[in-house]
């Protein structure tokens, strides 16, 4: 008898344990989510004689906090650039990203953009 009780009481304190600390085992064992919320891109960065484009937007992490890396490329008469940012992101926060590409030409063909994310050290990028 004084054995099942002990095995209850272990348990019990295990599901207190359990239930006080979920929030940090949460943000232990679940890797970042991030996904790009929305993205916009202009020439509101260049000045009069230097041209170029500015990615802006917002990224918002869906899963445990880490390391997420936003990418940003600008695509321009055939010619490819990219950049890269690593930010830390907590569970459920919402961060702005910025992007400034100064190898686009003001005389060519129009630029386009796109934005991806991923968590560090994850297979999909």
């Amino acid at each position: 008898m004084k054995k099942k009780y002990t095995i209850i009481g272990i348990i019990l304190i295990g599901g207190l344990l359990l239930i006080a600390n979920y929030q940090s085992i949460f943000k232990s064992l679940v890797p970042p989510m991030p996904e790009i919320v929305n993205s916009s891109a202009d020439g509101t960065s260049s000045s009069l004689f230097n041209y170029s484009m500015k990615v802006v937007g917002q990224v918002v992490n869906k899963g445990g906090d880490g390391y997420v890396v936003i990418k940003a490329t600008a695509n321009q008469a055939g010619k490819k650039y990219e950049k890269t940012k690593q930010i830390y992101l907590p569970a459920h926060q919402t961060e702005e990203f910025k992007f400034i590409f100064d190898e686009v030409k003001f005389l060519k063909k129009e630029p386009t953009y796109d934005v991806e994310t991923f968590a560090v050290g994850s297979l999909v990028n």
